[in-house]
Order: structure tokens, then C-alpha cells, then sequence
């Protein structure tokens, strides 16, 4: 069980008037991140890095060591996280570009009766997910729902909200995501282990707040397809129609027709089967390797090749390799074309990447000036564990902030410090409490709530009453779960 934060004190340890102040410095802090961004409009990387500096200032440190601080945790995170980011990019990019997308979701509506589709949408928005981020996988299919919606009559919230679901499921709780990871490298978790109870806690989650939920919310909730929604996006994220969300994301050539890029005019898209098993292909390499550190076994050549293979930096870059081949060339792209695919992955997520590094440096500067016995000691007079602690803030965060990677940046680098010897099992519990309460109760202040409500033609009432609860039942749901096995585990 992940211990109280009682538990990390010593009998001697009392509380200061320098306790009080350092945690008077995190709520400024704090503060600082929220007024920026939301209030003055500054981008997450300058808010971050201007609460850092805020952090040291404030607790004494000198301006050189504040510096030091800040620039040592942008590079620590930016070297274990930012790499993971960047070739799960490279992934998405080089999924959407071969039409796996289509195919998946033609292979769908094939294959699937009308009154089980909901429960098909999530599955494969969820295996979509979890190489893509959910902005881009969120933009992706959409303009494949609202055709559905269009063709067949189908509910557009009852196809869509199963997606919303599949997809922030995995963006919460599953690595390679940019939340889980960060959460990851904050309490020194193992990240073949975290992905393990990440998976078996999204399955409930993605049920409750996918299909369940869609089959009561959407003959409550008034909802189309907006004519101009429909013009604008019916070209997908391959066409000039495709506009850019959330950390920006850049357009691609059509699974058909020319482009400028050295591809075939016409070309067949990837097999059903090469699709999902490429996809799959990296969390199968980092799941070897967890079962097998979990066994007892002799350190000889087959572990070597399983440990290498499942470090997910490993994991990822053979994946990358290997779609360059059935997502590239096997289908018929030039060399010339793939080597296009490649280069429109990085701009995606460089905004992402600076500020997981700004978060770096946030983290760093807390853990230098020692706020992790204050909050330790107030934690102490809660009686609450580290995991529900962890949850509250990130959920605080949420709620104030709106942006998931922010709320995870910024609980991380409270709690982190907590989360010293801790067992494996527990640091990964940790860490996907911070994802879980990231996900709580979007709204307004949510760049992707707007996308929804333009997207599935709802008032903001409907979409607080589609988008946010079902946000919040993910959140719930998760951690409840993560609750559960706390006690088994």
C-alpha cells in the first residue's frame, strides 16, 4: 500500500515558521503558472520557467543556484521524457500518413452491428491513442465520425463520445503519453510496470466513461453536425480543411491522391492486421520486459535482449523503424515521400517539449529548496496517502490551469520528492494518480472543450455535460481503481 505522508516523518521532525513560508511559496508559485497562462495569455514554457525562478527567489537561494536549478531539471527531463515524445510522434505521424486510420475504422463499420458501435469506437480510439496525443488522435477521427454520423444517421454523440473516451483513457493513464511519463520520471517509477496497471486500470475507465455513459447521456443532449464542421473537416487532417488544436499538429498528404512529397498517385493502405500489430508492437517490447524483471530468471543473453528491446526509448525507436516499412514503403511511398511524413512529425510537439522541460525545471527548483518536508509535514496533519494527495492536487490543478500536462507538471513536482523509497508497485500507483487526477473535470478553460463543441454541433451546456462529466467519470473511475489494487498490491 502507498504509505501516508505521517509516514515518511521522523519522530523529531516539528514544523517552523520556514515550513510555513515554503509552502506560502509553492501557492505562490502556483498562482503565478495560473495568472499567467490563463489570465495574461503567456505560453505554459515562459509561466513555468518565470514560477521556477519564483520558487528559488522566494526560499532564499541565490540567483545563480536558482538558474542552475532550473536549467538542470529542464535537461534531466527533456533527456528521459522529451526523447519518448518525439518518437512517439514520429509513430502517429507515420500511422496517419499510411491511411491506417481509415482502415481501421472502414474495417469497423464493416464488421460491426449499429447498436455495438459505441463500444467498437472506443476500442479503436483507444488503440489509436496510444501512439498519437490526443489533440492529433482527437482531430484524426473526427472528420471519420461526423462521415459516419452523416452516412448512416448515427447519433453524432453516440459515435463520438466514445472516442473522447478511448482516447483520453490512454492519454491519462498509458505511456508513451507526455502526462504518465512525466509522472513516471517524478516518483522514479518503472515505466514496463506503470504501463501494466495502466492498461488494466483504462479498461474499466474507458467502459464507464465511453459506451456506458454515451448510451445515457446522448438522447439527453441535443447535438449535430455542423454544416460548416462538416466542410471544414470532412478533409481530415490530410486536407487544407484541417485546422490545428491544442499543441499544433501538421498536415499531411491523403491516404489517396497526389501529393508533393515523391508519393504514388493512387496506393493500397496497410492490412488490418500490420496496422494493430505495429501499434502494438512497443507496448508488447516494454510488457516482455516488465513480465520478465518480475520472474525469477539468470542474467544471461535472452535477458540482455529483453531488457534492451523493452527500455522504451529501445521500444519505440525499432517501432519507428519498423514503420517506416509497413507504413512506408511496403505500401508503395518513396523514399522521398517517408522522409517528408518524418519531418512534419517534429513541429507537432516541440510545444510539447519545451514545456515538459519548463516542468523540469519547476520540479527541480522545489525539490532544491526543500519543499518537499514542508509539504510532507502539512500532508502529515491530513491522514490522506500519497496517492489521494497526489490526486487532489493534480485535479486542483486541472480544474484551475484546464491543461492536463500542466495540472500533471505541477503535482508532480510536489509530490515527487514524497516518493523516495517507495516499492515499484507503489511508485506506479503514484504516478498514475497524477495522470488520473489530470483528467479530472475539463472545461472552459480547455482548449480541446471547444474543439468538441464545434465538433459535435452542442451548447456549452451540453458540452459541460458531455465533454467535463466525461472527463470526470475517467478521473473518478480511475481512481477508484487505482484505490483498489493499492490495497492488493
Amino acid at each position: 500500500m502507498v504509505r501516508s505522508a505521517a509516514g515518511l516523518l521522523a519522530a523529531d521532525q516539528t514544523w517552523t515558521a520556514e515550513d510555513t513560508w515554503l509552502l506560502v511559496v509553492v501557492g505562490v508559485s502556483i498562482a503565478v503558472v495560473v495568472l499567467l497562462i490563463s489570465w495574461a495569455r503567456i505560453h505554459p514554457f515562459l509561466a513555468l520557467t518565470v514560477s521556477a525562478l519564483t520558487v528559488s527567489l522566494l526560499a532564499g537561494e541565490p540567483a545563480q543556484k536558482a538558474i542552475v536549478s532550473f536549467t538542470t531539471g529542464l535537461g534531466r527531463i527533456t533527456g528521459s521524457v522529451g526523447v519518448l515524445i518525439i518518437l512517439g510522434a514520429v509513430l502517429g505521424r507515420m500511422l496517419a500518413d499510411s491511411g491506417g486510420i481509415e482502415e481501421i475504422v472502414g474495417t469497423l463499420t464493416r464488421v460491426v452491428r449499429p447498436d455495438r458501435l459505441p463500444w467498437a469506437l472506443t476500442l479503436v480510439a483507444a488503440l489509436i491513442g496510444l501512439p498519437m496525443f490526443f489533440e492529433v488522435g482527437f482531430v484524426m477521427l473526427m472528420p471519420l465520425v461526423l462521415q459516419l454520423a452523416r452516412q448512416t444517421n448515427y447519433p453524432v454523440l453516440r459515435a463520438g463520445m466514445p472516442v473522447v473516451a478511448g482516447l483520453a483513457t490512454v492519454h491519462a493513464l498509458v505511456p508513451p503519453h507526455p502526462g504518465p511519463l512525466i509522472a513516471i520520471a517524478a516518483v522514479h517509477a518503472p515505466v514496463g510496470l506503470t504501463m501494466l496497471y495502466g492498461l488494466l486500470v483504462a479498461v474499466p475507465c474507458a467502459i464507464v466513461a465511453g459506451p456506458l455513459f454515451t448510451a445515457y447521456i446522448w438522447p439527453r443532449v441535443p447535438a449535430h453536425v455542423p454544416d460548416s464542421a462538416t466542410a471544414a473537416f470532412t478533409t481530415g487532417p490530410h486536407g487544407d480543411g484541417a485546422a490545428g488544436h491544442g499543441h499544433g499538429h501538421g498536415s499531411g498528404s491523403g491516404p489517396s491522391g497526389a501529393d508533393d512529397t515523391g508519393g504514388a498517385a493512387t496506393r493500397r493502405l496497410p492490412s488490418l492486421a500490420v496496422t494493430v500489430g505495429t501499434i502494438l508492437l512497443p507496448i508488447v517490447l516494454m510488457t516482455l520486459k516488465a513480465v520478465y524483471d518480475s520472474i525469477p530468471k539468470s542474467r544471461g543473453t535472452l535477458y540482455t535482449a529483453v531488457e534492451f528491446l523493452g527500455t522504451p526509448m529501445i521500444a519505440l525507436l525499432v517501432t519507428v523503424f519498423v514503420s517506416l516499412f509497413t507504413f512506408g514503403y511496403s505500401l508503395g511511398f518513396s523514399r522521398r515521400h517517408v522522409q517528408a511524413s518524418l519531418a512534419r512529425s517534429f513541429a507537432p510537439v516541440a510545444g510539447v517539449i519545451v514545456i515538459v522541460g519548463a516542468g523540469g525545471g519547476y520540479s527541480q527548483a522545489l525539490q532544491d529548496t526543500g519543499v518537499d518536508r514542508a509539504v510532507t509535514l502539512a500532508a502529515a496533519h491530513l491522514h490522506i496517502s500519497l496517492l489521494l494527495l497526489a490526486w487532489l492536487i493534480a485535479a486542483l490543478m486541472r480544474t484551475i490551469v484546464g491543461s492536463g500536462t500542466i495540472a500533471t507538471i505541477t503535482a508532480a513536482g510536489i509530490v515527487g520528492p514524497l516518493s523516495h523509497g517507495l516499492a515499484p508497485a507503489q511508485a506506479s500507483l503514484l504516478a498514475l494518480a497524477l495522470g488520473s487526477g489530470a483528467a479530472f473535470a475539463g472545461h472552459v478553460n480547455d482548449a480541446a472543450f471547444w474543439m468538441a463543441k464545434e465538433y459535435f454541433g452542442t451548447s456549452i451546456g451540453g458540452t459541460l455535460r458531455t465533454w467535463t462529466v466525461s472527463h470526470t467519470l475517467l478521473s473518478l473511475t480511475s481512481l477508484g481503481c487505482l484505490l483498489l489494487l493499492d490495497l492488493v498490491v
